[in-house]
């Protein structure tokens, strides 16, 4: 049985562009037979997959912060406001604390609907969701599924990659980095785990 190698080599990264200069560098080997190639695309799926499901999970966690400081400062503008109204005592600084305080709740609600998080956050979990859909297809075909490893299949393969590329959200070369790094300590203490069985 073969394994797939998650942390071989590092492929392109999500959302970027080949580098033209690379297509014949040292460090990369084109594969030279279908079960290289299938092996590829599953660990550059697997990658595609997780990092989009980590980039949602990021996006996610920033919309939650940035919804909790925009509440609290609402809440906080309109029970100043309303405090003021009431107090008979006005003093230029509390008017000028509450002007203030009310331009923070203004920018930061408007912020939070220019970057759209949220709508980011379900971008990323669609795409990773492709791609995890694609992997599960290339996994049956490297298995050897019936009929699988019919050209037509890995061609339809490869279309079903091209368009996914093409339409998925980009996913930064940090987080992108940080996914390769998870995915390679996890397939190092699965070999360690094996190793003890």
């Amino acid at each position: 049985m073969t394994t797939v190698d998650t942390h071989a080599e590092p492929g392109p990264r999500v959302g970027s562009r080949p580098d033209p200069a690379s297509s014949g560098g040292a460090g990369y080997r084109p594969p030279v037979n279908e079960d290289e190639l299938l092996l590829k695309w599953i660990r550059r799926a697997r990658e595609s997959q997780k990092s989009h499901y980590d980039m949602a999970d990021l996006l996610a966690a920033r919309n939650r912060m940035f919804g909790i400081g925009v509440t609290a400062v609402s809440a906080v503008v309109g029970t100043t406001v309303f405090l003021s109204l009431v107090a008979s005592a006005d003093s230029p600084w509390v008017r000028l604390v509450v002007g203030l305080v009310s331009i923070a709740a203004a920018v930061s609600a408007a912020l939070q609907t220019f970057l759209r998080y949220a709508e980011r956050a379900e971008q990323h979990r669609s795409a990773g969701a492709r791609y995890g859909a694609v992997r599960r297809r290339l996994e049956a075909i490297y298995a050897g599924d019936p009929g699988a490893r019919d050209g037509r299949y890995v061609s339809e393969v490869r279309d079903i990659l091209d368009r996914l590329a093409e339409d998925s959200p980009s996913v930064p070369p940090r987080v992108f980095r940080r996914t390769q790094e998870t995915l390679r300590v996890a397939a190092l203490q699965d070999r360690e785990e094996a190793r003890w069985e």
